[in-house]
């Protein structure tokens, strides 16, 4: 078996594809590439005719991936007690994120310092499709784990020893041949170097230390927003990954033990995650069986 990598561009981040194979897996790659060319059509709420700009725009929206996200997104809001939430769209585009984070240097506008409301009193499942009243929703992070669980799971298929790696998000079948799962390692943002395991599953890493901009008086903002507070979250983690076995699920907890703090660590070991937690003074943290 040979190693064969593919990468490109998707969703506002870097896509890495390696797959071991006897000969270069075209059809494999092309697969990947089309996965995440149409859920970012589906569900990017920077373009206009997306399925999700579509929902908060008022239309009426039926379509089995809209349905298959916001069952995942109800799961994730219940499992973490409402830390994840996807309806903060409003209160992430007062903080300043209303346009491609590529585009987005400086905002000066106000906090929304209001609660996210509860996804069940504003999304609606009709027999017509989705509808959204009193509130507008975001479901980047969710999709993009969840994406990267589809095109891993069907390339697995096809070739058995795969790594997806999504800006951070990732998640890896069978073995690099050097041993159980694969050989990966997290940026240490504070310590310098980086944090080497091995693992089998999903991993999924989330920091207040990127995607952040200038708010009003050199203010600092960045994209977690707390939805308790409707402000950028404000725990004592900066940075935390987690890992599981679907990236999805591993992506949402990330989020919500940046936002929540020690509690919400503690809760993802209860259901079964490992977790590897940095303060805002750099003191590393490792909740659960993290693999050494």
């Amino acid at each position: 078996m040979e190693e064969h990598a593919d990468s490109f561009r998707a969703m506002n981040t870097g896509i890495d594809v390696v797959v071991f194979a006897p000969s270069r897996p075209v059809n494999a790659f092309l697969t990947a590439r089309l996965l995440f060319d149409q859920q970012e059509q589906r569900f990017s709420r920077f373009r206009h005719d997306s399925l999700l700009s579509r929902l908060n725009g008022g239309a009426c929206v039926a379509n089995p991936f809209l349905d298959s996200v916001l069952d995942l997104a109800f799961a994730a809001y219940d499992e973490t007690g409402g830390i994840f939430n996807p309806c903060i769209l409003p209160q992430l585009e007062a903080a300043g994120y209303d346009r491609s984070f590529d585009d987005l240097e400086r905002t000066e506008r106000s906090l929304d310092s209001r609660a996210a409301a509860d996804p069940r009193a504003i999304l609606h499942r009709t027999p017509d499709g989705w509808i959204v009243s009193g509130g507008r929703i975001d479901l980047g992070g969710i999709v993009k784990g969840w994406t990267v669980d589809l095109a891993a799971e069907a390339l697995s298929n096809e070739t058995g020893d795969v790594l997806i790696n999504a800006g951070g998000d990732l998640r890896v079948t069978g073995s690099d041949g050097e041993g159980p799962g694969w050989a990966l390692g997290i940026e240490r943002s504070f310590a310098g170097g980086s944090l080497p395991f091995r693992w089998g599953g999903a991993v999924a890493t989330s920091t207040t230390l990127r995607r952040r901009w200038s708010g009003p008086g050199n203010s600092v903002r960045h994209h977690l927003i707390d939805p308790r507070t409707g402000e950028p979250a404000a725990s004592d983690f900066c940075h935390v990954t987690v890992l599981g076995s679907e990236t999805w699920r591993s992506e949402v907890w990330a989020k919500s033990i940046v936002i929540g703090g020690a509690s919400m660590a503690e809760a993802a070991v209860a259901a079964d995650l490992a977790v590897y937690a940095v303060g805002n003074d750099g003191h590393e943290t490792f909740f659960g069986n993290w693999p050494s």
